[in-house]
């Protein structure tokens, strides 16, 4: 084989795995990326979280009673507004509620980020707990454990904190009154 034919071997090869890679950003349930996707687990009662749901996955989630799609993936991203876009379709057809809390992937501390998270989680935590969510990103992993800590950190704090009646004392029946009425009281 010529040298020539080599070097255009080579570039087509190089051109085919170049196109597949392109492709499988698209199709994160493919090979390979499919290999280093989060699983789905449960985060609480009814809030799931894992990868970005391909379409017989969003299936199985409809099935399963998940009424609502949290999404954290950024659609001014190149690689995600197609996702994005196609899922909020997928959900429509299937009569599941979309919601998308972008968080920038590169910059998941930044101020943007942040803001959306505690908005997703806000989102949540005050939800009725009837209905099941699923929470996720790209891959499940990063974005998503970000949420699932911020989300169990106020699922505790909402939690243990007291109602507003609880909160406030109770006054007994000798405060609030003068000295006179005070001793009044005991002495009944």
């Amino acid at each position: 084989m010529s040298t020539e034919k080599k070097i255009w071997l080579v570039m087509a090869v190089f051109i085919g795995l170049f196109a597949y890679g392109v492709w499988n950003l698209f199709s994160p349930d493919a090979f390979p990326i499919s290999f280093v996707r989060g699983e789905v687990r449960e985060v609480s009662s009814g809030v799931l979280a894992g990868p970005y749901p391909s379409k017989d996955e969003l299936k199985v989630l409809a099935a399963k009673g998940v009424s609502e799609i949290v999404c954290l993936m950024d659609p001014r991203l190149a690689v995600e507004r197609p996702l994005v876009e196609e899922e909020k379709r997928m959900a429509s057809e299937l009569n599941i509620a979309f919601s998308n809390y972008p968080m920038d992937f590169s910059d998941m501390e930044g101020s943007g980020s942040r803001e959306e998270l505690e908005k997703a989680v806000r989102h949540l935590v005050g939800r009725n707990g009837d209905s099941r969510v699923y929470v996720h990103c790209y891959l499940g992993r990063h974005r998503v454990s970000l949420f699932v800590e911020a989300f169990r950190k106020a699922s505790t704090l909402k939690a243990v904190s007291p109602s507003p009646l609880q909160s406030a004392p109770r006054p007994s029946s000798t405060e609030g009154a003068g000295p006179r009425e005070a001793l009044a009281r005991q002495a009944q």
